[in-house]
């Protein structure tokens, strides 16, 4: 995602693949980073597709940092299911 960053695409899918935060080799903080999150979301012109755990919205967070970025992730799911 990093080198796609700045340009668009008509789908875009970004895949977190981890199964929870504890077996993230970077963490939650990386897995949950806003702006990986923001380029996956705005750069597609039709259609971003989130690949994900439902574990990852259970992380423990041990920061305000890490709360709002794990904050961010749930309230897009929530305004995805709204979407749809």
């Amino acid at each position: 995602m990093d080198k796609f960053q700045g340009q668009e695409a008509a789908v875009v899918v970004y895949s977190m693949t981890s199964t929870s935060a504890e077996d993230a080799p970077r963490g939650v903080s990386f897995l949950s980073g806003l702006h990986r999150l923001n380029a996956a979301v705005s750069r597609a012109t039709a259609l971003a597709v989130i690949v994900m755990s439902e574990q990852l919205l259970d992380a423990a967070v041990r920061t305000p940092e890490q709360l709002r970025r794990v904050n961010a992730l749930c309230r897009l799911i929530e305004m995805a299911a709204v979407l749809r």
